[in-house]
């Protein structure tokens, strides 16, 4: 198994980074799965799976699931926060949503999407390292979806209004969001921007904390909803 790349990034009292072990939550729809992904994802010693009596607020959801019912959004409600530096981020492994589902589990923190059926307990690893970076993903025919969906809301008066200025992006920003939404890493957009990785990153976080969005796959679904994509 692929060991978590650094220790999990944290926030103390005093508002100083820590390092500590990376807690999750495995969501599932039978015990049998849970137990076989936390025994798997447990196996890294930078890894915490916590339990239903565990007090502590998990960093990242893992949600194994089929479908989305609405039961499975409930369940995830429980563990939004209105902070959304301080609401978990969202690992999905289900067959495909509708963009109607995936616009709600956007809003509840999803940063990365992975289809059941061809997933193994060494791509969720994986993805654990790729979110533990700061990275997600969710694939480009995903987002052509949710583009369609937010056309679609456009053409029903549905869309939000772009003449506040605090909903605007920069050039900058815009130029890194289509490459989000084209489902490229921060190193490559570094390089197709002929930016520096810190800088990409700088401007990502920039553009989350104006916005007030709960990462990388909100703000591009942000920017499509509001029609600058």
């Amino acid at each position: 198994m692929r060991q978590i790349s650094g220790p999990w990034k944290g926030r103390s009292v005093s508002g100083s980074e820590t390092s500590r072990r990376m807690r999750v939550v495995v969501l599932a729809e039978d015990r049998l799965t849970a137990q076989g992904v936390e025994a798997h994802v447990a196996g890294d010693e930078r890894v915490q799976v916590l339990g239903p009596g565990d007090e502590e607020s998990p960093d990242v959801l893992l949600l194994i699931t089929a479908e989305l019912a609405e039961n499975t959004f409930a369940a995830l409600q429980r563990y939004c926060r209105k902070d959304p530096d301080e609401s978990p981020r969202l690992i999905l492994v289900a067959n495909k949503p509708t963009a109607e589902q995936l616009m709600r589990v956007i809003g509840l923190g999803l940063v990365a999407f992975m289809t059941r059926e061809k997933t193994t307990l060494s791509d969720i690893s994986e993805m654990l390292c790729a979110v533990a970076r700061g990275a997600g993903s969710l694939p480009q025919s995903m987002t052509g979806s949710l583009l369609e969906q937010i056309r679609s809301r456009s053409q029903d008066g549905q869309a939000a209004d772009r003449s506040d200025d605090s909903s605007s992006f920069t050039d900058r920003e815009l130029a890194v969001l289509r490459q989000l939404a084209a489902g490229f890493s921060t190193t490559e957009i570094a390089a197709a921007l002929h930016y520096s990785e810190r800088t990409v990153k700088y401007i990502i976080h920039e553009m989350i904390v104006r916005h007030g969005l709960r990462n990388r796959v909100h703000a591009v679904a942000h920017a499509l909803r509001q029609g600058f994509l």
